[in-house]
């Protein structure tokens, strides 16, 4: 087989797929319900920026790896919320569509 663009894929471990798929589970689970807010603009309305961690971005072959891959990761650093959120996608030669999602995590202060 010859290789024309980029590297194979890696094929990861059975355990790896399967932490990273809880992972996502949970991030699409406090998502839908509302616990973790991703925003376009720069602010929430009503709420102000306790603290933000940077920006943080996931990228996967698949929309629902990406988007749900950058909330875990916006979990991981205890952020409760994204702001300035954007989405890209790239056409591989091949066909493959692949998606990149990034934004900036943030901790809200508490509502009063």
């Amino acid at each position: 087989m010859a290789l024309i663009f980029g590297s194979p894929k890696k094929q990861g471990t059975l355990r790896e797929d399967v932490k990273n798929d809880h992972r996502l589970t949970l991030a699409k689970d406090i998502y839908m319900a509302g616990k973790l807010k991703i925003m376009t603009t720069e602010t929430i309305p009503g709420r102000e920026i306790q603290s933000a961690f940077g920006l943080i971005v996931c990228r996967s072959y698949a929309f629902d790896n990406a988007f749900y891959g950058l909330m875990a990761q916006a979990m991981d650093v205890n952020a409760d919320a994204i702001i300035g959120y954007r989405e890209n996608v790239a056409f591989h030669p091949e066909g493959d569509k692949y998606y990149s999602c990034y934004g900036t995590a943030v901790r809200m202060k508490k509502a009063k």
